[in-house]
């Protein structure tokens, strides 16, 4: 009955919140600082809640690979990093993880081999030395992965799921820390056959019946995650966050910051207001003097101008520059406005008053 339950469910068979806490309370972080942090990895992700939650209590970065995408946008609001795909099919940096939380599909692929030993072996690399693997698996399917597990990894502690959370899958928890080389230990490899099929304790509830299992800190920086497939998606946001357009450099010569306000070392004269104004540098901006308030703004424009010549039959024009500047006179409301380009300024003031 189990077996069809878990093949309805697409091998996906989620951890409840309270085995979940549970795996969390076992767990203890490393000191921790501002160059080594830690990270959780969970290959088999789902929609995030367990990963999230042991994530959380050991304050580690989190990584999630999940297959279904629908399941993978649910994750994506709760792990820090998640990758729509295969756990097949994705380039991981090795050592890179010190926990890796494991619950694999219950089922065999298509060449008949169980699902869990294969995760297992495929995604052990990424777990550094002394890091922590939390294998979810059916008891029974630990006598698969018994010698895999007895070579590379030790400090076991296996637990049976409590009641009545049992009964569906009759899963069990490892815990083990990963050994720094593969060599394979007999004893261990006994016990394993034996504890796929003993009567198992079950995984304690209460914070003080537990051991504590420390999880190493790794230095801090970025990292290989990334599907082994192009994934336009996840391309343009890593452009996006680390790309060229974030360069500093082409970001100001593109796209300059507004110019602060600076003094100049001489104080300007007429003329140098003049150009600032006609240029536009000075818009919108308050002259004052003797209690006289005015605003000002210039503009300057090229136009085409007829330039006299002997030849009737031609017609001869000249580029000019024409330059127009308007004053707002803040005290009566009144317009003038000044244009140059045909010889000296020409003053002239609007018909009407500022409101």
């Amino acid at each position: 009955m189990a077996r069809l339950e878990s093949a309805a469910k697409a091998g996906y068979y989620p951890t409840p919140p309270r085995v979940a806490a549970a795996i969390a309370r076992h767990l203890t972080p490393a000191r921790t600082g501002s160059k080594r942090i830690l990270r959780l990895l969970d290959p088999c992700a789902g929609t995030g809640e367990a990963a999230a939650m042991v994530a959380h209590d050991l304050g580690a970065e989190s990584y999630g690979i999940e297959l279904n995408e629908e399941r993978a946008d649910a994750t994506r609001g709760r792990l820090d990093h998640v990758l729509a795909t295969s756990a097949f099919s994705v380039r991981l940096a090795h050592g890179a993880f010190a926990c890796l939380y494991l619950n694999p599909p219950y089922a065999e692929d298509e060449e008949k081999r169980r699902l869990e030993h294969a995760f297992l072996t495929s995604l052990t690399r990424a777990l550094c030395p002394a890091g922590v693997l939390v294998f979810l698996v059916p008891q029974r399917r630990l006598a698969v992965s018994a010698r895999y597990l007895a070579s590379h990894f030790e400090n076991m502690a296996v637990y049976r799921f409590p009641d009545p959370e049992f009964a569906a899958f009759r899963q069990v928890v490892l815990f083990a820390t990963r050994k720094r080389q593969a060599v394979l230990d007999p004893v261990t490899h006994a016990s394993l056959q034996a504890w796929s099929e003993a009567e198992l304790t079950p995984l304690p509830d209460e914070p003080g019946e537990v051991s504590l299992l420390p999880v190493p800190a790794l230095p801090a920086g970025d990292i290989l995650f990334a599907p082994l497939f192009f994934d336009p998606a996840a391309a343009a946001a890593e452009a996006r966050r680390r790309g060229v357009w974030t360069h500093p450099d082409l970001v100001e010569r593109l796209w300059p910051a507004e110019a602060a306000t600076v003094r100049p070392l001489m104080p300007l004269r007429r003329g140098h207001l003049a150009l600032l104004v006609a240029a536009g540098l000075l818009n919108n901006v308050t002259l004052q003097q003797d209690g006289h308030r005015v605003l000002v703004k210039g503009r300057t424009t090229k136009v085409m101008q007829p330039v006299e010549t002997e030849d009737t039959s031609v017609q001869v024009e000249r580029e000019v520059l024409r330059t127009v500047v308007t004053l707002l006179d803040l005290a009566t409301g009144r317009i003038e406005v000044i244009e140059q380009g045909r010889g000296s300024p020409q003053p002239r003031q609007a018909d009407h008053a500022a409101h």
